[in-house]
């Protein structure tokens, strides 16, 4: 199973081809018109990635800002959006809690798949780090504006699964920042069960691996939370 800076470091093109692959449905895009009207909007994506969340709003939005501290990410990303022909975005290479933007310069916040890093329960300093990293989309965010998290809930599960070392994350987020929240079937659909095999093994462990080959799967299910707050003109 591949670590989180095996993936920044050296595979973001098979990364990219993991997560062409999830919410073959288009779910999320669905799920985040019903929270918020992306349209015309200043939208920041941190931790942005290969910029999965960046490309799917970045046509319909004023502005789109990429923040993600891996570079070759980012260099996909860029690469996506420049031959889709959009000039109204821009990537910053940055960690996530301290973003080299102006306060207020944003409508909406996304962090997708991403705080889990910092805030799992085999963190050290895990409560510290969600806080900062809190505050930082509420610095950036306008009044009135809309921070959306989006974490997995379960891959190979047919029903939502909070992993137990995220409870304690997303507990916080709920009870804690006042976010609400939703689950998704965001479901992979692969070229072959070979493909889903190959991919979900370096991703998702033997386990996953091994019954993917077994019941030879091409679509394999994802569960997916949505956590979303609006921040108030005290926020």
């Amino acid at each position: 199973m591949l670590r989180r800076d095996d993936v920044y470091d050296h595979i973001s093109s098979r990364y990219e081809l993991l997560i062409s692959k999830e919410d073959y449905e288009g779910n999320i895009a669905r799920a985040i018109a019903g929270i918020v009207r992306m349209q015309g909007k200043d939208f920041v994506d941190l931790g942005a990635g290969t910029g999965r969340l960046t490309r799917l709003y970045a046509p319909i939005a004023a502005s789109a800002t990429a923040v993600d501290r891996a570079a070759d990410m980012l260099k996909v990303a860029a690469s996506k959006l420049a031959a889709a022909g959009l000039y109204n975005w821009r990537t910053i290479v940055s960690d996530y809690r301290r973003v080299p933007l102006d306060d207020r310069c944003a409508d909406v916040v996304t962090a997708g798949w991403t705080l889990c890093y910092v805030a799992a329960s085999d963190v050290p300093g895990r409560e510290e780090h969600l806080e900062t990293a809190i505050g930082e989309i509420d610095r950036l965010l306008r009044d009135g504006g809309t921070s959306i998290i989006l974490e997995t809930l379960g891959t190979g599960e047919e029903e939502p699964r909070r992993p137990e070392h995220l409870r304690e994350y997303f507990d916080a987020l709920e009870h804690k920042y006042g976010y609400r929240h939703l689950a998704i079937r965001t479901d992979y659909a692969f070229d072959s069960a070979e493909q889903a095999e190959s991919l979900c093994r370096d991703f998702f462990g033997d386990e996953l691996g091994d019954r993917i080959r077994e019941q030879g799967l091409r679509i394999v299910p994802e569960n997916t939370g949505i956590w979303w707050r609006t921040k108030s003109e005290k926020g």
